[in-house]
């Protein structure tokens, strides 16, 4: 059993973001479009793209942003739209590197205060351990976790099962397990010095084409074929200090931080928080006068607030009741008229009609199945 080290499994007990894969299926894709990130990352991916001869405006079809817009310090993004990007990027340029090149043109200086709070901690291990406690800042497509094993610190990035994103095939994944890779030792180097680069970088996947650039880009050996991905420094370099440390304004940053993660939860409830009261009463769904109510506000501020964030309640009540009839067909002994009636049908006819425009299917058909995936699940959300 590997040794943890104390402070870097207390921070992630205590301080690290739920996961995504905690959330409800259903609750995902509200989350993943959320408006609340700064540009920075679609704008480097944008910035590779062009020099590699690619469109901007093809990276980003179906996102509904424009090169301009990205270029606005101001605008707000979501993590769907990087996504979103991403597919288009690795559809479009069909070389492996895109992540090394991308990821090694993203600096501590591209995530704000978040970027500050790890320049100015005391030690390498409270950089990290910052790192991981206002992650949800960086607009993480990945969940980071790393912990101390024998004489090395260790970083360990998911493997494609365990993340819970929509259309998540092996190309996107490779291209998103190659950018938190050379983003995370580019950021490293920033904060500590050039001198400080891993000792081992441990991948899952069989050696790819692209893997001397991975090597150029990482600056240490290779692994592949690997039971984990894997990122490795030496443990005793953890008591060092950062070249900008200083522990007055580390606290002060980091007040600072969790300050704007509040702030993160709050600004990007509006559509969440419309969600759950659609959620909280099984059966009964509350119209937008009664959730502008719940929240304080006029219904007419609610539906503006929704229409900034790139949904409206009759997109989210129907999600919902998507959702729900998903739910109940495959895990539950539910007859369809009980389910049209808890789900506010006045009869199972419409019900039916409803199911089968958002699906595609019949509620049969995927009764039968009883295995809908999570891309089914939450593809209209």
């Amino acid at each position: 059993m590997d040794r943890a080290g104390t402070t870097a499994v207390s921070a992630q007990a205590a301080l690290e973001e739920p996961r995504r894969e905690r959330l409800p299926r259903h609750a995902l894709g509200v989350q993943l479009r959320e408006h609340c990130f700064s540009p920075s990352k679609l704008a480097a991916l944008v910035a590779v793209g062009r020099e590699l001869g690619l469109d901007p405006h093809a990276v980003l079809d179906g996102t509904g942003l424009t090169p301009e817009s990205i270029a606005d310090p101001f605008t707000l993004t979501s993590s769907m739209q990087f996504l979103e990007a991403a597919r288009n990027a690795v559809r479009l340029y069909r070389e492996p590197d895109l992540g090394v090149r991308v990821g090694r043109r993203m600096h501590v200086s591209d995530y704000g205060m978040y970027g500050y709070a790890l320049l100015c901690s005391e030690t390498l291990r409270r950089a990290f351990d910052t790192a991981v406690k206002y992650h949800q800042l960086a607009n993480p497509m990945l969940d980071i976790r790393w912990l101390e094993r024998d004489d090395a610190l260790v970083w360990v990035f998911p493997e494609r099962e365990e993340i819970p994103l929509p259309d998540l095939d092996v190309p996107l994944y490779d291209f998103l397990i190659d950018l938190q890779f050379t983003v995370h030792v580019t950021l490293t180097k920033d904060i500590m010095g050039s001198w400080c680069v891993p000792a081992r970088a441990g991948f899952m996947r069989a050696q790819p084409p692209h893997a001397p650039a991975l090597a150029e880009a990482l600056e240490c050996p290779l692994a592949f074929d690997q039971p984990q991905n894997v990122l490795s420094y030496p443990a005793s370099w953890l008591s060092r200090s950062p070249r900008l440390a200083n522990s007055i304004t580390a606290a002060q940053v980091s007040k600072h931080c969790a300050h704007q993660l509040e702030q993160l939860r709050w600004q990007a409830g509006i559509t969440r928080r419309v969600y759950q009261e659609l959620t909280r009463t099984p059966g009964q769904f509350p119209d937008i006068e009664q959730i502008a109510e719940c929240l304080c506000m006029t219904s007419r501020t609610l539906r503006r607030k929704l229409e900034a964030e790139g949904t409206s309640y009759s997109e989210l009540f129907t999600s919902v009741r998507k959702a729900l009839a998903i739910d109940y067909l495959t895990t539950t002994s539910l007859g369809i008229d009980d389910i049209a009636q808890t789900l506010g049908f006045s009869d199972s006819v419409g019900f039916r009609h409803a199911f089968k425009r958002w699906t595609g299917k019949t509620p049969s058909e995927v009764r039968r199945t009883r295995s809908l995936g999570l891309d089914d699940a939450i593809g209209a959300v």
